[in-house]
């Protein structure tokens, strides 16, 4: 499996794309559903549905299309944000460049 299929695969483990159930036990151990009831993305998504709802119910429509294209365009820009921090955290040469420099010091001033 090349990387980008393992990013993704990752990603799709993540977000509850896969059903636990119809994959390896290993599955289960190696990623966590972060989407799964009672977690803090859940949570999130929930609040966000939940929001969508009212604005519609506002607009009296049962859809906006402004308001899918903001949620669709979030998700995809967290997909995006997810892949490449994959790509960061997976860079040791990179990680290894905040050892080089006093990042605490420059972080705590901003």
């Amino acid at each position: 499996m090349e990387r980008n299929e393992k990013k993704n695969l990752i990603y799709n483990l993540m977000t509850g794309v896969y059903d636990l159930h119809t994959l390896p036990d290993s599955a289960n151990k190696i990623v966590k559903n972060e989407m799964a009831p009672g977690t803090v993305c859940e949570k999130l998504y929930s609040d966000i549905y939940d929001a969508n709802r009212r604005v519609c119910a506002r607009l009296h429509v049962e859809e906006d299309k402004d308001v899918e294209i903001i949620i669709s365009n979030l998700m995809h820009m967290s997909q995006y944000l997810s892949m490449k921090m994959f790509d960061y955290g997976s860079d040791i040469k990179l990680i290894d460049k905040f050892d080089e420099e006093d990042w605490g010091r420059i972080i705590d001033t901003k």
